[in-house]
């Protein structure tokens, strides 16, 4: 049976205790930067005053280690070149040096190649309209074997509010329990929805408008366990990304007023933040939120991902100061109690980012922009301490155009990513790159292979948004179809597949 919940009020919110706060430094000549600190510093002062804050000392300060000096943009002693970047073979290596850079090297064998495991398998109904915008969508993997779908729909009219949508599936495809909706009140908007899983609790974090961040917690057993509620009162604050640790979340968001990806283009200035959350999913005010941008956090989705060893890396974007500007992509990485944060330096421009957690390593994925080449995906790996294990590589992928995000899995001794592309002769279609935990795929070619070979424009089917996870033995994807898009009657439909290993 589906829970309704109606969001109808708004709870008072919480300000999270602070005693310093600080910032990954990426821009040594960033203006105003003590001017901004100071501020920061002020803000979280005028809060503990309203909170009954913490004594002083209560909190350590935090301990930020510097990017490598290669890719700060500056030619440093042992460097033959920095261009502000350490993609490889542009003429400046990865490393600083003059020259082409090292070829890609073979896939591991280890990383087996995968297919699809039959035809697709099509899911219960969903308890909406059959045809409306749905977006947001991911799927996480519970400790007790269940697979976790989140997605939202917006209000698309005065009779369609907005919903927020758990569905709990097993890997097979039946479900766990009931779906779980959470009905926003009219005239809601919800934007960022994010989720996480610890142990059995999933926890989704979202915002509400104007009203900030809110939070909700879900379980197998009991759905919906405690009302939507209020998590960080600030207008400002979007986009916010989970990720668990050993004693309850950590969490990045972004805090200004840009209104364009990758453009500041707001008044002020546009950060980043990381933080923690208590197993509840309420701000941990025993810890203070580090900024790991301070003045042009792009107002685009950061990504984080939990380490075996309570570490937690963080994917993110820098903004450029102009109309048509680039975002680019950042890496950090910080201990579980958010005392040490190390700097891993940038990794050039690029959209739609993923970082898992494999082999003793945070591995990340990334669109490939298409104005500097072919289409394609990029791919990074980073140890703990945030240093760069080899040279980024990359793949071309066989169409003209992306379609919203990617998504990315590891399992089996690589990364699976899914991804929506396609060109006008052959209309929107869904694909899975499988590499090795290096990104490499054996060659220049990404070689994507298609998620569902009967969705096709000829067959009248569009896919639409999805997710992916590792369930054990295999690469789950569960992703929405439109059946008949620009037809009279068009139908939704929920849809899973296996990834196997190729025989």
């Amino acid at each position: 049976m589906t829970i309704r919940i109606h969001v109808l009020a708004v709870l008072a919110g919480l300000t999270p205790t602070a005693c310093q706060h600080t910032y990954i430094e990426l821009n040594p000549d960033a203006p105003d930067r003590d001017a901004d600190v100071a501020d920061v510093g002020a803000d979280t002062a005028d809060a503990d005053a309203e909170e009954g804050g913490a004594e002083g000392g209560d909190v350590a300060e935090v301990v930020v280690l510097p990017p490598p000096p290669c890719g700060n943009g500056v030619v440093d002693d042992g460097e033959e070149c920095d261009d502000g970047n350490q993609e490889d073979r542009d003429g400046c290596t990865w490393d600083c040096l003059l020259g082409d850079g090292d070829p890609v090297g073979p896939r591991d064998p280890a990383a087996r190649p995968y297919v699809v495991e039959g035809p697709p398998v099509v899911l219960p109904p969903v308890d909406y309209p059959t045809v409306v915008a749905v977006g947001g969508m991911g799927l996480t993997p519970m400790d007790d074997g269940t697979l976790v779908a989140s997605w939202n729909r917006p209000e698309v009219s005065p009779g369609i509010v907005g919903t927020i949508w758990s569905r709990f599936l097993w890997p097979g495809g039946t479900l766990a329990r009931g779906d779980v909706g959470i009905v926003l009140a009219s005239g809601w908007t919800e934007s960022g929805l994010t989720r996480a899983a610890r142990a059995t609790d999933f926890t989704l974090a979202w915002r509400a408008g104007i009203d900030g961040l809110w939070r909700a917690r879900l379980t197998v057993e009991g759905g919906l366990v405690e009302p939507p509620a209020s998590l960080l009162m600030s207008p400002n604050s979007d986009l916010p990304a989970l990720a668990p640790h050993p004693s309850g979340y950590f969490m990045t968001w972004y805090d200004g007023t840009d209104t364009l990806p990758c453009v500041h283009d707001g008044d002020g200035s546009s950060r980043i933040l990381l933080g923690r959350l208590s197993p509840d999913g309420t701000i941990d005010a025993a810890t203070t939120p580090t900024v790991l941008e301070a003045d042009l956090g792009a107002h685009t989705p950061s990504r984080i991902a939990t380490g075996a060893d309570g570490t937690v890396g963080v994917l993110w974007w820098r903004a450029g100061a102009g109309a048509g500007s680039d975002c680019s992509l950042r890496f950090g990485a910080a201990d579980t109690a958010l005392t040490t944060v190390s700097d891993g330096g940038t990794l050039g421009v690029g959209t739609s980012g993923r970082i898992v957690d494999a082999g003793n390593a945070f591995r990340m994925g990334w669109r490939r922009r298409s104005d500097i080449g072919p289409i394609g995906l990029g791919f990074a790996a980073f140890d703990r301490g945030a240093t760069l294990l080899d040279a980024p590589v990359s793949c071309d992928l066989p169409f003209a155009m992306f379609f919203a995000d990617t998504e990315l899995a590891a399992g089996d001794n690589g990364l699976v990513t899914v991804l929506r592309g396609g060109d006008v002769a052959t209309g929107i279609r869904l694909f899975f790159v499988r590499a090795d935990l290096m990104g490499r795929t054996g060659d220049t070619s990404c070689g994507a292979l298609e998620v569902d070979t009967s969705c096709t424009a000829d067959r009248g089917c569009e896919p639409g948004p999805f997710g992916v996870a590792w369930a054990g033995d295999a690469f789950v994807v569960v992703y929405f179809v439109t059946l008949d898009p620009t037809g009279p009657s068009p139908t939704t439909e929920m849809r899973m597949v296996r990834l196997v290993p190729a025989p």
